[in-house]
């Protein structure tokens, strides 16, 4: 596990900017933490911070301004965040000038649109529906391996062509994955997850969302996609 980077995430609504979150974390071996978590946490252990909320009105959550303000000027940190609106705006701005009266050093920021269901959108039952995606995702995740590319391990690839992949040197033994999983695609042998029906997996991500050392990756391409839908057709029920 990366002990540089920590990445802090408030993510209260529909929890967008929490899809981001994950996958840098997952791009950087990193933890990732809440507001609340980071209050009982030395966080001035780690060399870069990650800052990411959804934007309420025109700012950041107010929970990592206190974060912030806990901050010392050698840190580094970049912004992140998902916003209702067609555009970004500067809502940005009132974080960074909180940085930087902190004396931290701003390296980077990202932002996407996030599923809105406030204001006039409520009309149409929510705007950017689907939002961030799994496109979202990965640029995200390229993000953090420009920025931080001495942080970042390899998760485009499977290897030994599986679709499913265990980091087990990262891997804590929750079980997590074996119980959240709708289709039983793992079980536990010596406190470590193994694969037992991969034909089985429909990659709805579950398992690799909820891994708490983001121990899982998945992985398909176009075709093997068609080919997971068309196995999966004929059910019924889960």
């Amino acid at each position: 596990m990366n002990e540089k980077v920590l990445i802090i995430c408030e993510s209260i609504y529909h929890g967008n900017t929490h899809k981001l979150a994950v996958a840098m974390a997952r791009k950087l071996n990193c933890r990732l933490i809440t507001c609340e978590q980071a209050i009982s946490e030395n966080i001035q252990q780690y060399k870069i911070i990650g800052l990411g909320s959804g934007i309420y009105f025109t700012s950041h959550h107010p929970k990592l301004f206190n974060i912030v303000s806990r901050m010392e000027n050698m840190q580094k940190a970049f912004l992140f965040s998902t916003h209702g609106r067609p555009f970004l705006g500067k809502y940005h701005e009132s974080l960074k000038l909180a940085l930087s009266k902190q004396g931290v050093t701003i390296i980077g920021e990202f932002s996407c649109r996030g599923y809105d269901c406030t204001g006039p959108y409520i009309i149409v039952g929510g705007g950017n529906k689907g939002k961030p995606n799994e496109k979202d995702q990965k640029k995200v995740a390229k993000f953090v391996a420009r920025l931080l590319p001495e942080y970042s391990k390899n998760t485009d690839v499977v290897q030994n062509g599986n679709n499913i992949e265990i980091h087990y040197d990262e891997c804590i033994g929750c079980g997590k994955c074996k119980t959240i999983c709708p289709m039983k695609v793992f079980d536990i042998k010596n406190k470590k997850p193994i694969v037992i029906n991969e034909n089985d997996c429909i990659h709805c991500s579950l398992c690799k969302e909820q891994c708490p050392s983001q121990a899982i990756v998945i992985q398909h391409s176009w075709k093997e996609a068609i080919a997971i839908a068309k196995r999966h057709s004929k059910k019924n029920s889960l």
